[in-house]
C-alpha cells in the first residue's frame, strides 16, 4: 500500500489489543501499559504500533510504518531515505490511512472498545471519532492550548517565577520592543514562536542585526523574554489526575547545546535537595492549574537556575517527554514491587480522574542508579554506511545494572536507522542510553555511544 513502509501485523484471536501512535523512541512505554491493562482487566493484552520511523530493521512484531515523505523521497531517489515528518502531519496521515481505518474497525467490532496510547495528543489525530475508540492521553484541545507559549506564560504569570516577557503581534512591534528592552535585558533577548520544542523555532539574540538574521521569514506573533544566564536546565516529569493530585515522576538535568537545543538528559539531577523540593512544588502548582482546566495525563516542566540558584520557569510540555521511558525504567527498579508506573497512572488519570490507591512517589535515589541519554539528530544530509546490531531492550539494561556490581556500566544505541540510507536533516540517526552506578561512568558510556553512532555515517 502506498506510503506504508513496513507492516508485520498478525492478530491473535485470544488477545485484546490497543494501538500506539507515535515515534518509535517511545515504543517500549507500551510494555508497561500492556502489563498494567492485562492485570487490571484480567485479559491477555498486547499492542500494535503505528510509527513514522524509516529504519532498516524493526525490533518487534505488530508494527505498521507510515511515512509518506520518506516513501516519496525513496521513490524519487531510488534509494532508502529516512526523514522525520511533523507530528501533526503524521497524525493526519494515520487518521485517514485505509489500513489504519480497517484495523480500527476490525478491533472495535471484535473488542467493543479500542484504546489508543499516544506520545502526544494532537487535534489532527481523529481516530477517536470512530465509535468505541478512546485516546489514552490528555484531551487534544487542552494539550494544544497548554503547549502554546503565549497561553502558558499569560496563565502562569504571577503564579510561578517567570522571566520578564512580552508578546509582540507584528515585526514592527518586535523591533520596537527589543530596541527598548536591550539596555535592561543585557544578557540577551530570547525569542520563540508560539509553538516550539527542542530548540526549533526559538533563539537567543544579543543585537538587532543578529535578531534580523536569525528571524528570517518567521511570521508573527512572537514571545520575547529576558535571557537568564544559567548552568542547569532541570526538567520535571509529572502526571495530572485532577485539580488536586499531581504525581512527580522524577527530575533530570537536560543537556543543551547552543543555549536551547536539547540533546539528552542525565539522572539524578546534580541540584541540591532544597532546590529539588522547590522544583517539585512548582511543578505541582503548574499541574494543579492544568488539572483545573481539565488536563489529565503526563506532562513535563522545564526550568533554568540563575547564578544565584533562583528557579525560573521555561515551559510546559503537554505530552510525554523524550526521557519518559528512562524515568519508567528507573521507577520500576526503585519503587516497591507492584507500584503503578507512569503509563498506568496516566491511564487512571484519563479514565477515572484519579490515581490508583497504591501509587507511591519516589524519594531520593534508593537504587543508586544513574542514567543518561543522548539524541544524535543530523544537521545536514548524511549517508549511513553500516548497521548496528539490535541491542538488548533498554528495560533489561536497567535491571542488570540494578542487580550487578557497583562498578557496572552498560550503554546501548537504540533506533539506529541502518546501512545505506540517505538521512535528511532533522532526523534522528539514533539514541544512546547509558546506565551505571555513578555520573562519571554514565558520561563515559554516552561518549562511547556517540562515537559508535558517528562512525556509521559519511558526510555528503
Amino acid at each position: 500500500m502506498q506510503n506504508t513502509l513496513y507492516e508485520n501485523i498478525a492478530l491473535n484471536q485470544r488477545t485484546q489489543y490497543f494501538l500506539y501512535v507515535g515515534e518509535i523512541k517511545a515504543l517500549y512505554l507500551n510494555e508497561f501499559l500492556r502489563e498494567s491493562l492485562s492485570a487490571i482487566h484480567g485479559k491477555e493484552t498486547d499492542y500494535i504500533a503505528i510509527v513514522p520511523d524509516a529504519l532498516e530493521t524493526y525490533p518487534d512484531e505488530n508494527l505498521l510504518v507510515i511515512n509518506p515523505a520518506a516513501a516519496k523521497e525513496s521513490r524519487e531517489l531510488g534509494k532508502k531515505v529516512s526523514c522525520r515528518i511533523p507530528g501533526k502531519q503524521f497524525a493526519s496521515f494515520v487518521s485517514t490511512h485505509p489500513r489504519v481505518i480497517e484495523l480500527v474497525e476490525t478491533l472495535t467490532a471484535r473488542q467493543g472498545e479500542l484504546l489508543i496510547n499516544v506520545f502526544q495528543t494532537l487535534p489532527e489525530l481523529t481516530l477517536d471519532r470512530i465509535a468505541g475508540v478512546r485516546i489514552i492521553g490528555p484531551d487534544c484541545r487542552l494539550a494544544d492550548t497548554w503547549n502554546s507559549k503565549f497561553y502558558m506564560y499569560r496563565t502562569l504569570q504571577g503564579l510561578v517565577p517567570l522571566p520578564e516577557f512580552r508578546i509582540c503581534g507584528s515585526r514592527k512591534e518586535l523591533l520596537q520592543a527589543t530596541i527598548e528592552l536591550r539596555d535592561r535585558w543585557r544578557d540577551g533577548i530570547f525569542l520563540t514562536l508560539e509553538y516550539s520544542a527542542a530548540g526549533a523555532f526559538s533563539f537567543l539574540t544579543h543585537s538587532e542585526q543578529e535578531l534580523l538574521e536569525k528571524l528570517g521569514d518567521w511570521q508573527p506573533p512572537y514571545l520575547i523574554s529576558q535571557f537568564i544566564p544559567h548552568e542547569y536546565d532541570p526538567t520535571v516529569l509529572a502526571v495530572v489526575a485532577n485539580e488536586k493530585d499531581v504525581y512527580i515522576g522524577g527530575i533530570a538535568d537536560q543537556q543543551m547545546v547552543e543555549v536551547n537545543k536539547f540533546r539528552g538528559s542525565v539522572y539524578p539531577s546534580a541540584l541540591p535537595s532544597d532546590t529539588l523540593r522547590g522544583l517539585k512544588e512548582l511543578t505541582r502548582r503548574v499541574g494543579r492549574i492544568m488539572g483545573s482546566s481539565g488536563y489529565r495525563g503526563i506532562f513535563g516542566c522545564d526550568y533554568v537556575l540563575d547564578t544565584n540558584s533562583n528557579i525560573f520557569f521555561v515551559e510546559v510540555n503537554a505530552r510525554k517527554q523524550g526521557t519518559t521511558m528512562e524515568m519508567c525504567c528507573n521507577l520500576e527498579i526503585s519503587l516497591p514491587k507492584g507500584s503503578p508506573n507512569l503509563p498506568e497512572l496516566e491511564y487512571f488519570a484519563v479514565t477515572e480522574n484519579r490515581f490508583p490507591e497504591n501509587a507511591v512517589e519516589l524519594e531520593g535515589n534508593p537504587s543508586g542508579i544513574h542514567w543518561g541519554t543522548y539524541n544524535l539528530k543530523v544537521d545536514r544530509e548524511v549517508v549511513t554506511r553500516k548497521s548496528l546490531r539490535q541491542p538488548t531492550h533498554e528495560r533489561e539494561v536497567f535491571r542488570r545494572i540494578a542487580a550487578g556490581p557497583g562498578n557496572a556500566l552498560q550503554h546501548i544505541v537504540l533506533e539506529h536507522i541502518g546501512a545505506d540510507f540517505v538521512v535528511k536533516p532533522g532526523t534522528f540517526l539514533g539514541r544512546v542510553i547509558s546506565v551505571a552506578r555513578n555520573h562519571q561512568a554514565v558520561c563515559r558510556g554516552l561518549d562511547e555511544g556517540k562515537r559508535t553512532l558517528e562512525e556509521t555515517i559519511e558526510r555528503t
